[in-house]
């Protein structure tokens, strides 16, 4: 009985070394706006409900996003989940960059009022930063909740470079055509 035991005990050792090391990826997101402790907490919301995440922290002051993901596949659909959820920065996943997959939006085309839809818009100091970034236009906040629709109005404004303003200033949405 005993020796059986062993020999069960010897497989199962086998089968775990064969397996190796669970590959643990470390991911950070720099620059996304992160001003307060309900932002930290959106965050935290997001990261949550992506399965195989874990250690999500983020630093106010460094302006940074660092999680731990179970394997590329998880860290990829965590920086959608961030960027769905109206977030925006360089990432790297274990030191490399990753390019965030993100809708692209031609330059050229003008209106005078710019609609941004799923903006990470959870206090009065994101709708601050939000307004610097668009200095001399009219800003306005539809809805409420940790994503708002972010309406910019003023003389011929580029789509493109809106939301590429947006993305530098740490926020991420969907331009309305």
């Amino acid at each position: 009985m005993c020796r059986i035991c062993l020999i069960m005990l010897a497989g199962l050792a086998v089968t775990l070394l064969a397996a190796g090391p669970v590959a643990a990826e470390k991911v950070e997101v720099k620059g996304p706006h992160i001003c307060c402790k309900q932002c930290v907490k959106v965050v935290g919301g997001i990261l949550k409900n992506v399965d195989g995440v874990s250690d999500a922290k983020c630093d106010i002051q460094a302006k940074t996003i660092t999680f731990t993901a179970k394997d590329k596949a998880t860290a990829k659909s965590a920086l959608k989940a961030l960027v769905d959820g109206g977030f925006f920065g360089a990432a790297t996943c274990d030191d490399n960059e990753v390019k965030l997959e993100v809708a692209t939006i031609k330059t050229g085309d003008k209106a005078d009022k710019v609609t941004v839809q799923k903006v990470h818009v959870c206090c009065g100091q994101c709708q601050k930063a939000i307004k610097g970034v668009f200095k001399d236009a009219k800003v306005t906040f539809a809805e409420e909740g940790p994503q708002r629709t972010v309406i910019i109005e003023g003389t011929g404004l580029d789509r493109g470079e809106v939301i590429e303003a947006l993305r530098k200033a740490g926020f991420n949405g969907t331009v309305e055509k």
